[in-house]
Order: structure tokens, then sequence, then C-alpha cells
């Protein structure tokens, strides 16, 4: 399957375009990653938390990404005041090749839980806690 939406996804977040990654996510899409416990379900509610990502960070560069199917693999890093977090992603494709299922993983964990802290923080939701075991 063409990958085009994916392409033009990352290039967006590369570039802090809220806007941009609009046009690339499935009406129905469902995000599973490491800022909410809970799936986030919906393209409104999936492009809000997407936009205060953005509005986080400070870079994200794309690594490596392949495809298999309706299936893509990312991986990439990020930078939040200081903190590099390396990350992949799975996408689903739709049968139109816009994303339907998201499924973000991040490490190292310590930095993951940093990032999570400072967006919790910035837009005003519990944040979750590292603690030793």
């Amino acid at each position: 399957m063409d990958t085009k939406h994916v392409d033009a996804y990352f290039k967006a977040l590369s570039n802090k375009d809220k806007q941009g990654i609009i046009p690339h996510l499935a009406d129905d899409i469902v995000l599973l990653g490491p800022i909410f416990p809970e799936p986030t379900e919906g393209k409104e509610a999936v492009v809000q938390v997407l936009a205060g990502f953005l509005d986080t960070i400070d870079s994200l560069e794309v690594n490596l990404s392949f495809a298999s199917g309706r299936d893509v693999a990312v991986f990439f890093s990020f930078s939040c005041q200081g903190i590099t977090v390396k990350g992949n992603e799975h996408l689903h494709l739709d049968e139109n090749g816009r994303i339907d299922h998201i499924e973000v993983a991040w490490r190292s964990l310590p930095a993951a839980v940093q990032v999570q802290e400072i967006f919790a923080k910035k837009l005003g939701f519990q944040a979750m806690r590292l603690v030793a075991a």
C-alpha cells in the first residue's frame, strides 16, 4: 500500500505543523500511547493530543520507516526541554491509506515519564510517576 499519508503525517510532525497532520488521519482513528493510560479515539480527540504534543516538544526526527501491507513502522527521536526520547510507532492504514490506528512506544522509560509529566503539567491532566520497586 502507498504510504504517502504516513510520510506526509511525519513531515507535518517534524515541522510542528498541527494543521498538516489532519488530512492524513481517518475519522475513526485510535491512538494508544504513553501520554494517557486509555486509548484516545476519534480524529478530533487524537488531533488535540497530537497538537499538545507538538506544542510540548522542541524537535522530532524520523530515523527509519518500513511498510508491509497496511502496516507501517516508524522509528524516530524527539527532544523536549533537553530530554531526548527514542520512539517507534506501529501505524495501520485504512482502505484509503489514511492512518486509522497508532500504537506508540517511547524509551528510555525515565525520559518518557519526564516528558509525560511536562506534557501533563502543560495541559492540566494527571502526570504519571516512575516509582522505585
